[in-house]
């Protein structure tokens, strides 16, 4: 799919815009916060070539835009620049994994704990002997319907039986399942985001979150890759030691 330099940038903020209000984002508000050097006018005619193609919708008559899975898909794949995390955040995530324990159950839960709470969702860790997740709460809302709750609960509870699923093998990348493009049965209102680690032993874990598809991935996924990169580094080697 090809858009242009404009509608990739109205795009974009709308995915921001709507990660932080979850309301429908409409021109004048983009014209305001965003310096497109156009008229909302032409804001508009932009959007509407953008929900022609698929990537945005208006959820009723007079509303403004929110993204689709396409488009969500088009701003992880296309438009989404991996953030740096902000040195405070690196220095806490370190603090943080410095305090686990070398067996493998303390050190699943207490990864769960801390991407629970980096990136607002609920996490889950697979690892040898020990599979772990918290931080149901966090994903849900005033507008959670009890149906999604129980879905994601049961994905939660499942991991073992269900996990194989969204795992591609040998990939230590971060997988990003937007939607509907989950391969186990949760909300199409909500994402996964799945990583492989390496353990230092050579032995091989799974960590993710799950959570509203409007998060923020460009910051999950930048956590998400850096709590990888220290389990792997030298960090996780001085922590699994004596296993």
């Amino acid at each position: 799919m090809s858009i242009s330099k404009r509608q990739a940038q109205i795009l974009a903020a709308i995915v921001k815009e709507y990660s932080k209000t979850n309301r429908a984002i409409g021109s004048l508000e983009l014209s305001k916060n965003y310096h497109f050097g156009v008229s909302p006018a032409t804001i508009r005619n932009e959007m509407q070539a953008l929900e022609k193609a698929g990537l945005i919708a208006q959820p009723y008559t007079s509303a403004g835009r929110v993204p689709t899975d396409a488009g969500y898909r088009f701003f992880v794949n296309k438009l989404m620049k991996h953030l740096e995390l902000r040195e405070a955040e690196q220095i806490s995530l370190r603090q943080e994994l410095r305090k686990l324990q070398s067996q493998y159950l303390e050190l699943g839960q207490s990864l769960t704990k801390l991407l629970s709470s980096q990136t607002r969702g609920a996490a889950f860790a697979m690892l040898p002997h020990s599979t772990t997740s918290t931080g149901l709460s966090r994903v849900i809302g005033p507008d959670t319907q009890p149906e999604e709750i129980k879905e994601i609960a049961r994905f939660l509870e499942d991991l073992e039986q269900t996990g194989h699923a969204f795992v591609k093998k040998g990939g230590e990348e971060v997988e990003a399942y937007i939607g509907r493009e989950s391969p186990v049965p949760i909300s199409p209102n909500y994402s996964l985001l799945v990583t492989r680690v390496s353990l230092p032993d050579g032995k091989k874990g799974t960590v993710g979150i799950v959570g509203p598809k409007r998060m923020s991935y460009e910051h999950n996924i930048s956590v998400l890759e850096f709590v990888r990169k220290l389990i792997a580094g030298g960090l996780g080697i001085a922590l699994l030691t004596s296993i």
